[in-house]
């Protein structure tokens, strides 16, 4: 019996629950990818370049993603295991693309900065229609990261993919609301006051502090989907105590690989020979209750 969870009188599968939630997530992605471009249009600022393309980035992942769900299952004569390898390559992308972006708004505000401290060359930042914005986005996207959130859980925190969005809807939502809060304490600081330059250069600040408090995630993100490509032993504690009761072994007696959605556990022979071959199969039956796609292989 695979694994499945009910809502509303319909059993779901775990690749169910993901698509789902990754079609819901582009829908939604796409309206913040919309609001974010068109205000950065507006006002020019960078610090809402980066929001807008980040969530533009969050569009197109999220349509890789939906496409990715329906792939990775599925086996072939090259991949007979299937092609869960595509769910933590896409995190790793995703991760990757991230960082870059942040980079690319920070040096591009940083020149605009410079020109203003070395040369005197600027204007006055639009910032009239950011708070309403601000405010709007965060609601957004914060919803949304608690919305992936639990269909991640529900899929016993297995789907790489929907990890990866909640942790990205998360930044965004933490981005849209530090540039609302920055901007109302610019709106208290005099133009004629010692700390007026920030009128001109307060775009720079403002993502300065966005990279330094929300780099780590992305950066976590791209270690630990490295880490279950190249096919590492998870250190999930969650899925080494399902194994573990599961297959009533002690953790010490087994191996659990993750890739994506599937789980990989590793069992010496000498420590199961004992074992009839009905045993076996009610430890795999009972450990695809927790995760639909497990597989337990016997090791010399």
């Amino acid at each position: 019996m695979k694994s499945s969870f009910i809502e509303r009188g319909r059993i779901m599968t775990q690749k169910q629950i993901e698509k789902r939630a990754l079609i819901i997530t582009t829908l939604v992605n796409l309206i913040i990818a919309a609001a974010g471009t068109g205000m950065w249009l507006i006002t020019g600022l960078q610090m809402l370049f980066l929001d807008g393309f980040f969530s533009l980035i969050l569009v197109i992942s999220s349509v890789t993603a939906v496409l990715i769900s329906k792939l990775s299952g599925k086996t072939t004569k090259r991949y007979p295991q299937g092609l869960y390898f595509l769910e933590p390559l896409y995190a790793i992308f995703k991760s990757v693309l991230i960082i870059a972006v942040m980079i690319h708004a920070l040096i591009s505000s940083a020149q605009v900065a410079f020109d203003y401290f070395l040369n005197g060359n600027g204007q006055i930042m639009n910032t009239a229609p950011v708070p309403a914005y601000s405010v709007a986005m965060t609601v957004l996207c914060i919803g949304l990261s608690v919305f992936n959130r639990k269909q991640y859980k529900k899929t016993n925190s297995t789907s790489t993919m929907l990890h990866a969005e909640y942790q990205a809807n998360l930044i965004d939502g933490l981005q849209s609301a530090s540039i609302g809060v920055a901007i109302l304490i610019l709106w208290s600081i005099p133009l004629d006051s010692i700390l007026g330059f920030l009128h001109y250069t307060g775009d720079f600040f403002i993502l300065i502090v966005l990279f330094v408090t929300s780099i780590k995630n992305p950066v976590v993100l791209l270690a630990e989907s490295f880490h279950e490509l190249t096919g590492g032993i998870t250190q999930d504690k969650d899925i080494c105590e399902a194994v573990k009761l599961s297959t009533g072994l002690p953790a010490s007696a087994f191996t659990v690989q993750k890739t994506g959605m599937k789980i990989k556990v590793s069992i010496p022979k000498s420590v199961i020979m004992q074992t009839d071959l009905a045993a076996k199969e009610d430890m795999l039956q009972t450990l695809q209750q927790h995760y639909e796609y497990a597989e337990i292989k016997y090791i010399a």
